[in-house]
């Protein structure tokens, strides 16, 4: 049985791409892929939303998982999951808030990092904090810019080039009160923020600056193993969101 369809309360505890193709789909590339990356290890689950991959990694045997999320709704769903499923509460924790003001001074093995890094603007900032935790593995999921000819993204019509070279970094406004979207922060304004969609190549060389290799995975063969979850898997089949593996030099 997939993983998901074992821990079904994650597909009614948010509104945010509860599928259970794509949940199924995403654990496959997030978790098994890295089951031993994970094991024994303690881990931050930066935007950790209604707890479905600080579950899942603890599922994955990590030690300890530490989740960061702006919505106390979502961490009051996460919590009554767990309680649901009988986690031992000495094995996570969640803070309230701001990525940037709680991710400082901790150390960490592994840091996910999946559905929040096209929702901020603070990019290299963000991975300098990760580079600082310790962390000698990071999986980051994100949308990317697509691939020239095929850009059926959720862009808005407001986006804007950075630069016009291969490490660019698409600038979006969001809504503030979706919860699929970014979170209000200092750089709200009329009910709206900054972010900031990059290119495949812009998070490679970040990731490089900051001391770190990069792999993705294999999304081509996955979809031609399950073509049944193209269709709620959208994105990562038409290539623009993907999945980062970022491992220390």
């Amino acid at each position: 049985m997939q993983f998901f369809n074992k821990f079904d309360r994650f597909y009614t505890t948010s509104v945010t791409s509860p599928f259970p193709d794509r949940l199924n789909g995403r654990h496959a590339a997030i978790i098994a892929r890295n089951s031993d990356q994970l094991a024994g290890k303690r881990i931050l689950d930066i935007a950790s939303h209604d707890g479905r991959w600080t579950f899942a990694a603890l599922q994955a045997g990590a030690a300890h998982v530490t989740g960061i999320e702006p919505r106390q709704e979502l961490i009051d769903n996460a919590i009554a999951t767990f309680d649901q499923y009988g986690i031992d509460p000495s094995r996570y924790n969640f803070h309230c808030g701001d990525v940037f003001e709680h991710l400082q001074a901790q150390t960490y093995d592994v840091v996910l990092c999946l559905g929040f890094y096209y929702h901020t603007v603070r990019h290299a900032e963000l991975l300098d904090r990760i580079e600082r935790t310790g962390a000698a593995f990071v999986i980051i999921d994100t949308e990317v810019i697509p691939p020239e000819g095929n850009a059926s993204s959720a862009a808005s019509d407001d986006s804007r080039l950075v630069f016009n070279n291969p490490n660019s970094i698409q600038l979006l406004r969001e809504p503030v009160d979706d919860q699929q979207m970014a979170c209000s922060d200092s750089l709200t304004r009329n009910g709206h923020t900054l972010v900031g969609r990059p290119s495949r190549a812009a998070v490679e060389y970040l990731a490089e600056h900051f001391g770190y290799t990069s792999q993705t995975y294999d999304w081509a063969a996955y979809f031609a193993a399950h073509p049944e979850h193209s269709a709620t898997m959208n994105d990562y089949n038409k290539g623009w969101r993907e999945t980062f593996y970022l491992s220390r030099k």
